[in-house]
């Protein structure tokens, strides 16, 4: 199991860890263990030796630590080893809740006999009555015990070597840039007790002030004389930055010579979000250096009142962290950087991210700020009062169940859609932008792999948000029965077979009766031992770069050519070179509105864009074309016009 979380050096997998079940125990599950079990006995203001426990004593530790890689596969984080520094990716608190969970799903204790049991009510692998002595009478709280055990697991792993990591995180961080990000908040900090002539809680160590010439004299020497743990902390808050921004949907870029950079102006839920990833950074920082929560701050006993979730601290605490995350653009601008909008895809599995906002996310935030406004212009009497707040009560709800209604509908359009990984193994050079207009989406995209056939689509279903999510989710079962069931692989059979099937569906026949709806689509089939690409579709075309040159391939077929069970659909062929591109899209980026005059973006324009961007790899191509209708859309404050699909391809 543990060579399924380790990444080497170039971030990816590594498959040769040792599968010796005693070279695993020893290099990782009894350190480990024994860490575990040492940190928690001065939670617990004990003194005890781990070799003087008993095998059934040990044996719950030892198990305790053999869950760790289920525990990291579970929230979708790897570790690799680590150099002169270590540091952990952000693991927020409702993470460890689930982490918590796992354990109470795994052990729980019976209190009137005091044992350690699983759900089946069977002590968990024969132990002993005694397993947890050294902690009887001292677990009051469960929950509480398993919360600070799984906080030390990147404590533990760090002492052997190894950083925990979120490989969405890894992919924004540069070193060269966070080493200049580094010595400017060191710089910054300078400047600023310079002109208030003090040490201020400014600095990655915001959360304490230090007013000795002692510490004078370290704070205020040149970034490469800092003491290393003064050092390692500039380091770690620059290193998380990218993080931040990307919690917000940026990342960070060089400006180009005589280029404007990007100006960043932050709201406050973005210097909210932000301030709360700080929070959790700094936490997750002292953790790593021995911290623990405790009513007082101690630094011999290493305890600290605010290693506590966000929402529990002060509000002067709060912002303090708000202002050091408002440094950020200026922090960019000194070393020339920009933030820059990412694709929607690259942060959807990221807990503590800003997801974009959705119509009812936008109707709830403006009735809020509706009511806000009414209360600054008017007095309102106590009855008056009281009326308005239930009526909000009432319309928060209803907006709040809708919204209900459509994140779960988007967890199960995201069930049946194939995950980032499966698309990577059919073309490991490619990128899907996929940005519903209401959180779920008429568009759709299926990809499969049949031997040397890799059969895939982007369709594009009439309407968008509920009712077009239900007509694609429809339109992929037909899909996915055609190609996995029945296995067709001529695209023009397999287009026949899609619409006889919604049209029977949806009983639209030849009377007109029924409704009426259908969808787009451009369907391939590339064969990658000749590389020959067959394609058929309805109104969505194929874009097809080679040698600087674009060439659109055109739909010839109507979805009203199902009359008999003959194939009236037709399929044409091309050939593919190494290094081609091709890219498939709805309309929704095409017909979105923007710009200084109101106008659709247009095909040409798109077109040309693509030509553009045939240097960068295709997830940079992926950002830069999220990045453009972004910009063409925020130019006249345009709301998205409709679902938006690309799918890149480089062959």
């Amino acid at each position: 199991m543990w060579s399924k979380v380790i990444y080497g050096a170039n971030n990816h997998l590594i498959h040769n860890i040792s599968h010796d079940r005693n070279e695993v125990r020893e290099f990782f599950i009894k350190p480990i263990a024994e860490g575990f079990f040492r940190d928690m006995l001065r939670i617990y203001n004990l003194n005890k030796d781990f070799k003087d426990l008993t095998k059934a004593e040990k044996s719950v530790w030892f198990d305790f630590a053999s869950e760790v890689p289920n525990k990291l596969k579970e929230l979708n984080l790897f570790i690799r080893p680590y150099d002169d520094f270590c540091r952990t990716c952000i693991i927020t608190d409702n993470e460890i809740s689930i982490l918590v969970q796992m354990d109470n799903d795994r052990y729980f204790r019976v209190l009137t006999s005091g044992n350690l049991k699983n759900k089946n009510n069977r002590i968990v692998k024969n132990k002993s009555q005694n397993a947890l002595q050294s902690f009887q009478g001292l677990i009051q709280d469960w929950n509480h015990f398993y919360m600070e055990l799984n906080y030390l697991i990147p404590l533990q792993l760090k002492k052997i070597g190894y950083e925990v990591i979120r490989s969405e995180e890894v992919l924004e961080i540069n070193v060269l840039i966070i080493k200049k990000l580094a010595r400017a908040i060191h710089s910054r900090y300078l400047n600023f007790i310079r002109s208030q002539n003090m040490i201020s809680g400014y600095s990655s160590e915001n959360h304490m002030s230090k007013n000795s010439d002692e510490y004078r004299n370290q704070y205020t020497s040149t970034f490469d004389d800092l003491p290393e743990d003064i050092k390692f902390s500039n380091i770690d808050n620059a290193a998380h930055i990218p993080t931040k921004l990307l919690s917000i949907g940026y990342r960070i870029r060089h400006v180009k010579k005589g280029f404007k950079p990007f100006a960043l102006h932050l709201t406050e839920a973005e210097i909210e979000t932000m301030a709360r990833i700080e929070h959790i950074r700094w936490s997750w920082e002292k953790r790593l250096n021995g911290w623990i929560s405790g009513g007082v701050k101690d630094d011999i006993r290493k305890t600290h009142p605010e290693l506590i979730p966000y929402e529990e601290l002060n509000e002067s605490e709060k912002e303090k962290d708000r202002e050091l995350v408002k440094l950020i653009p200026a922090l960019l601008q000194d070393i020339e950087c920009e933030a820059f909008p990412v694709s929607p895809n690259r942060i959807k599995k990221l807990s503590y991210a800003i997801k974009p906002q959705s119509s009812i996310q936008k109707i709830l935030d403006e009735t809020r700020k509706l009511n806000d406004q009414i209360r600054k212009i008017a007095t309102l009497t106590p009855a008056i009062e009281e009326m308005i707040k239930a009526r909000n009560k009432t319309i928060e709800d209803a907006i709040s169940e809708v919204a209900g209604s459509y994140n779960y509908a988007q967890h199960i359009q995201e069930a049946f859609l194939p995950d980032d990984l499966y698309v990577r193994e059919c073309f490991p050079d490619s990128f899907i932008l996929y940005k519903p207009k209401d959180i779920v989406s008429g568009d759709f995209y299926f990809f499969c792999k049949q031997e040397h056939l890799i059969i895939f689509a982007a369709a594009d279903c009439t309407g968008h948000g509920i009712p077009g999510a239900i007509l694609s989710t429809v339109g992929y079962g037909i899909l996915d029965q055609a190609v996995n069931e029945i296995k067709l692989t001529e695209p023009s059979y397999i287009l026949h077979h899609l619409y006889s099937r919604i049209h029977r569906f949806l009983r639209n026949d030849s009377e007109g009766s029924g409704i009426s709806d259908d969808m787009d689509i451009i369907l391939c089939v590339l064969d990658t031992r000749t590389n020959i690409l067959s394609y058929s579709g309805v109104k969505n075309p194929i874009y097809h770069i080679r040698n600087g040159e674009i060439t659109e391939y055109q739909s010839k077929n109507l979805s009203e050519n199902i009359d008999n069970d003959e194939c009236q659909f037709t399929s044409e062929k091309i050939q593919l070179n190494t290094s081609d591109t091709i890219y498939l899209c709805s309309d929704g980026y095409t017909d979105q509105f923007g710009g200084k005059h109101h106008k659709k973006f247009q095909k040409n324009r798109l077109m040309n864009f693509l030509l553009s961007l045939q240097d960068y790899s295709m997830s940079e191509q992926n950002d830069k074309l999220y990045e453009e209708i972004e910009r063409w859309r925020e130019e006249n404050n345009e709301d998205q016009t409709d679902d938006i699909l690309v799918i890149g391809i480089r062959i």
